[in-house]
């Protein structure tokens, strides 16, 4: 069922503030929240209680850039890995993709769909790894699962010039989900969302106005091709400016997809 952007600002942060206040923080204080950081901070009390993500690019990165390949950030054991196009130079602001996994994936899996894509275009792509075997959502993309994303955004831009106005969310199956969860929570931040066969979404406070492209097989066994019409369509009702391509397959990327997306981003 697809959820209303303007009905869930009304339930609000009070649930997703309930919910973390349940005992998640003291599950992952020691890898992703610090008791002393400022509320404010980079994965900090406020990424957990809202998923506001505070890492934003820097102008001028104080650390070396990594080289090309794929690399693991080394943030904790259920790490994000980096994948560095061949040929990109440095110095100049590179576009960013966050690509989120479905349900029991691993992160590095869902990277080989777009290797090709992302390197003939110069894009760096990161894959962060869920907490738990999926994205927890149901009180909102907040929790250790944001601030584990927020982490990871910012060891890239503590390396790389990224590009503001060219940061997207990626995600397949559960991963769509919270793609489109938090890009909608942080829409101000990022500038598309990327659905590729999504399921569901909660967005309790919904900021900005990202561009977001749906991508649905007609003949989807996991999640159901008519819902994410549906999705689609009540997001270009609230505002956004949506695509929606469809395809003849399953619950599956589709190669097409993959193209028409990256040129939508970059347009």
């Amino acid at each position: 069922m697809s959820m209303h952007r303007r009905e869930v600002l009304a339930g609000g942060l009070a649930g997703g503030l309930a919910a973390w206040a349940g005992g998640a923080a003291a599950q992952t204080a020691s890898q992703a929240t610090p008791q002393a950081a400022p509320q404010n901070a980079v994965g900090g009390p406020m990424v957990a209680a809202t998923g506001r993500f505070q890492a934003r690019p820097l102008a001028h990165p104080p650390l070396p850039p990594l080289g090309p390949g794929f690399h693991k950030l080394g943030l904790a054991e259920r790490d994000a890995h980096l994948f560095v196009p061949p040929g990109l130079d440095p110095t100049k602001p590179a576009p960013l993709i966050i690509m989120l996994h479905g349900k029991s994936q691993l992160a590095n899996e869902v990277m080989g769909e777009w290797k090709r894509a992302v390197s003939r275009r110069k894009v760096l792509l990161m894959a962060p790894q869920s907490r738990d075997f999926t994205w927890a959502f149901d009180q909102g993309p907040i929790g250790p699962d944001a601030v584990f994303i927020d982490r990871a955004m910012d060891a890239i831009f503590q390396r790389f010039v990224v590009d503001p106005k060219h940061i997207g969310v990626a995600g397949f199956s559960d991963g769509a989900s919270y793609a489109l969860s938090t890009g909608l929570v942080n829409g101000d931040f990022f500038s598309d969302i990327f659905a590729f066969s999504a399921i569901r979404y909660y967005a309790p406070g919904s900021f900005g106005n990202p561009r977001v492209f749906f991508t649905h097989g007609t003949r989807d066994p996991g999640a159901n091709f008519a819902n994410a019409k549906s999705m689609a369509a009540q997001l270009k009702a609230d505002g956004c400016d949506v695509a929606f391509y469809e395809f003849n397959g399953g619950h599956m990327f589709d190669e097409e997809c993959v193209k028409r997306s990256m040129a939508r981003f970059l347009s």
